[in-house]
């Protein structure tokens, strides 16, 4: 991390960027990433409680500007009839509105990837719009095929947007019912 890379054509983002690795985001940094969008993760999920996330990977412009940025949390998954299993959850990806488009959602997608390859779990796991579903194809994640149950202060709700998953090693996701312990990431 820490390494610079050219900035993507047309993403709004002059010069270079540096990806780096930082603990919780404060309330100011996600600010100033979401450019007080009212919903930036969809209406289905704003009314929904999500854990904090305590590390985040993220974009800096060659202005030290925070671009980009996504969270990592990691979270237990039980699949009915099979042995609970850790994910690493990634949550929160966001871009700020004037850098979409060139492609810093799925780098720091590929540097997750790559980040926690070597030492996590052996799946990634994510919640997204319906519409969204394509991006994250394109990075390797598939379909969750059953609905996900996840924790709210009130108790458990089927999650209302798309669960995907990426293996980080040679792993299939198993079939059956699926339940994350605690609130989605």
């Amino acid at each position: 991390m820490g390494l610079p890379e050219p900035a993507g054509p047309g993403n709004g983002v002059s010069g270079r960027v540096e990806f780096v690795e930082l603990g919780p985001l404060s309330v100011r940094e996600w600010v100033d990433l979401t450019g007080h969008e009212r919903a930036p993760f969809g209406l289905a999920a704003a009314g929904l409680v999500f854990r904090p996330k305590d590390r985040h990977l993220a974009v800096r412009d060659a202005d030290d500007r925070l671009v980009a940025a996504v969270g990592l949390a990691v979270a237990t998954v039980e699949v009915e009839g099979h042995e609970p299993f850790e994910v690493v959850g990634v949550g929160a990806l966001i871009v700020h509105e004037s850098a979409r488009g060139g492609g810093l959602g799925a780098a720091l997608i590929e540097r997750v990837k790559r980040l926690v390859e070597d030492t996590g779990p052996d799946r990634a796991m994510l919640f997204c719009r319906a519409e969204l579903m394509p991006l994250y194809g394109r990075v390797g994640y598939r379909p969750v095929e059953a609905p996900v149950r996840v924790d709210q202060p009130d108790g458990p709700v089927e999650m209302p947007i798309p669960a995907m998953w990426r293996p980080l090693r040679p792993v299939e996701w198993p079939a059956g019912a699926v339940r994350l312990r605690g609130l989605p990431f």
